[in-house]
């Protein structure tokens, strides 16, 4: 018996470390997406600022006329595919934000789960077990 409780208190903290492992992991990647959404706000602001700039060379508003119009309208677009490029990435940044949201909401869950389910059943009351059933 007291081998079984031995083996059964190692495991349990070994899968306290592993978890916690997991959960430093999606930290650590969420952070560096949250950096990388700062540093492409940050793009976005610059090209905006170009992007009214050249809107304005192009109708005539700004007084410096040394490029001609083909060329403005060229850097035009590049500067809309750039935002676009710029709006997919941030698309997929969220996604990768969410996943780690639920992934992290997933680990929760099981891990109450794991605690609840530790407890025999003969010592639960309807509630618990209806709350573990809905875990």
């Amino acid at each position: 018996a007291k081998r079984s409780l031995r083996r059964r208190r190692k495991l349990e903290k070994e899968t306290k470390q592993l978890i916690k492992q997991e959960e430093l992991k999606r930290l650590h990647k969420a952070q560096a997406v949250q950096r990388q959404l700062e540093e492409l706000e940050e793009r976005q602001r610059a090209l905006e600022i170009f992007g009214v700039k050249l809107e304005r060379e192009l109708r005539g508003e700004s007084d410096s006329g040394t490029q001609d119009e083909t060329q403005m309208l060229h850097e035009w677009f590049e500067l809309v595919l750039e935002k676009n490029k710029l709006m997919r990435y941030e698309s997929e940044l969220l996604i990768v934000a969410k996943e780690l949201e639920l992934e992290d909401h997933q680990s929760r869950l099981e891990q109450k789960l794991r605690e609840k389910m530790a407890i025999d059943d003969s010592l639960k009351d309807e509630m618990d077990l209806n709350e573990e059933d809905e875990i």
